[in-house]
C-alpha cells in the first residue's frame, strides 16, 4: 500500500514524537490518548502504533480499537461492519 510522501513523512514524524510517550508509560491506552490529542486518527494512528510498538497490523488494530478514547471509532467501525453483514445477507 502506497501512502504518498506527505503522509509517509507525517506518520514518520508522529512515530518519533509518540515513541517517548510509549517508552515513558508502556501504556497502550496512554499512547492512544496522546495520538488522539495530537490529531492522529484512523489508519494513521494504527500505522504509528505498529511502528511504535513494533507489532503487526492485527495487534495495532486491537491497541487502537480497544483504547477507551477510541470508543467513537470502535462504534462507527462496528456499525459499518454490521451494515455490511446485513447487506450481504440480502443478496
Amino acid at each position: 500500500m502506497s501512502i504518498g510522501p506527505e503522509r509517509s513523512a507525517r506518520i514518520a514524524t508522529m512515530t518519533e514524537s509518540a515513541r517517548p510517550v510509549w517508552e515513558a508509560t508502556g501504556d497502550i491506552d496512554a499512547l492512544q490518548q496522546w495520538l488522539k490529542d495530537h490529531h492522529c486518527h484512523g489508519v494513521d494512528a494504527v500505522l504509528v502504533t505498529m511502528r511504535v510498538l513494533e507489532c503487526d497490523l492485527r495487534a495495532a488494530q486491537h491497541a487502537f480499537f480497544d483504547a477507551p478514547c477510541r470508543r467513537a471509532e470502535r462504534e462507527f467501525h462496528n456499525q459499518v461492519m454490521d451494515g455490511l453483514e446485513a447487506a450481504s445477507e440480502d443478496l
